[in-house]
């Protein structure tokens, strides 16, 4: 059972290279938010403030993000990985130094060093996701992206217990030196890496707009393909942004410190390590093109209950669901999109489902603002509400409207 499990990682290093790799920039991604977010409130006091650095972020994501994915249907997506990691590993260095010497004294600069981590980040994750597929043997794919998915999973989890261990017994820029020293770890383990399972791709490269129109196109006419992408960023735009409000949840709902919105964390993180693990060796019981939507329903009503729910011993315990909803979601919907897409066109179809990182942080301020505008201040626990039912009814459309997706196997 236990080789199953991790069967596409037996026998083939490649993909060991890229899967450890991807566990140290998880990790450093998820060390980054909280620590970012900590920080900038220490500095200005402001909750909104601290959603604004983090949602600053996805700037770089939201524009460079599908040029990266051209470069990666282009270009060595080894070598262009190796390049966009040591840029975020440099930044991150700096900024530690800098915080070090007190010159980190305006949230400006936490602003430019956000921006400049997004940057690499754009860059960084759809090649890494295209990478998956050149490393493993076709039918090997559903099993290496179920680990992958129990890196996001498990990596959220530490990441954020390492942060706030840190934050509590040191000080803060030595989370920014871990931060480096996972990025530097992440570039050297590329470097032995080889993609033997890499189909013959054009070089010619008409320009980055050409390729970039192309890609989009190929997206476009592919009604598959399209409909994965809508169904992810719905569970974007809705599931993510709760790890990220848990501060503001835990003390105006649930009258809690710190220490129940990480206990939170922890479960979804269990949950979504426990099913990676589950699927990797099993598989799944029902259709992967039905569990889309209907983990989307399940997630819509998570969220309904948390907003209604002011009990500790009901908000804990249902981050276990979330935490099965979501890996669900994330490996069948990204098992599908690699099945169904040619090489030739991977990066750039990858570039546009890591979209969704970039969306994070903005829905997170929408949602955040929802809750918090002078103007209504209807308070988090209704803001979750009107989330929670607007994902159920919108998931449960989807699931009788596309039932294409809903019969893929």
């Amino acid at each position: 059972m236990i080789i199953s499990t991790f069967e596409s990682m037996v026998n083939n290093k490649n993909f060991r290279y890229l899967l450890v790799g991807n566990f140290f920039g998880n990790c450093a991604v998820w060390l980054q938010f909280v620590s970012v977010g900590w920080l900038t409130y220490d500095l200005t006091g402001s909750g909104i403030q601290s959603m604004m650095t983090v949602a600053i972020r996805a700037i770089p994501t939201l524009l460079l993000s599908p040029v990266g994915g051209v470069w990666a249907d282009k270009m060595s997506r080894n070598k262009l990985a190796a390049v966009s990691q040591s840029f975020t590993a440099i930044t991150a260095l700096v900024f530690a130094v800098a915080l070090v010497l007190g010159l980190v004294d305006n949230v400006i600069y936490i602003y430019a060093y956000m921006i400049c981590t997004g940057l690499g980040f754009a860059v960084t994750q759809p090649v890494r996701q295209a990478l998956i597929a050149n490393t493993v043997k076709p039918d090997d794919l559903g099993n290496a992206l179920a680990l992958n998915a129990m890196t996001v999973t498990s990596m959220r989890l530490l990441g954020a217990v390492i942060a706030g261990t840190l934050i509590v017994y040191v000080d803060y820029q030595w989370n920014f030196f871990v931060e480096t020293a996972l990025y530097i770890g992440m570039t050297l383990l590329q470097i032995p890496m080889k993609t033997p399972f890499t189909d013959k791709r054009t070089s010619e490269v008409k320009s980055v707009y050409g390729d970039l129109v192309s890609g989009l196109g190929y997206i476009g006419r592919n009604t598959i393909v399209l409909r994965l992408m809508i169904l992810n960023f719905l569970r974007t735009v809705v599931f993510t942004p709760i790890l990220l409000l848990l501060p503001y949840y835990t003390s105006e709902a649930l009258n809690s410190e710190a220490d129940v919105g990480t206990l939170m964390i922890i479960m979804m993180g269990l949950a979504g390590v426990l099913s990676s693990l589950y699927i990797s060796t099993f598989g799944y019981v029902i259709r992967k093109g039905f569990i889309g939507p209907l983990t989307l329903i399940g997630g819509g009503i998570v969220i309904l209950t948390l907003g209604m729910s002011n009990s500790v011993w009901v908000s804990v315990p249902i981050m276990l669901l979330l935490g099965i909803c979501q890996t669900h979601f994330i490996v069948s919907n990204q098992t599908l999109i690699q099945e169904t897409v040619t090489d030739e066109y991977r990066g750039r179809v990858s570039s546009v489902w890591h979209y969704e990182q970039g969306l994070i942080p903005l829905s997170t301020l929408i949602i955040g603002l929802l809750a918090a505008n002078p103007l209504w201040d209807i308070g988090i626990s209704n803001s979750l509400i009107i989330t929670g039912l607007f994902t159920i009814g919108l998931s449960s459309i989807l699931l009788l409207w596309y039932k294409d997706i809903a019969r893929l196997k």
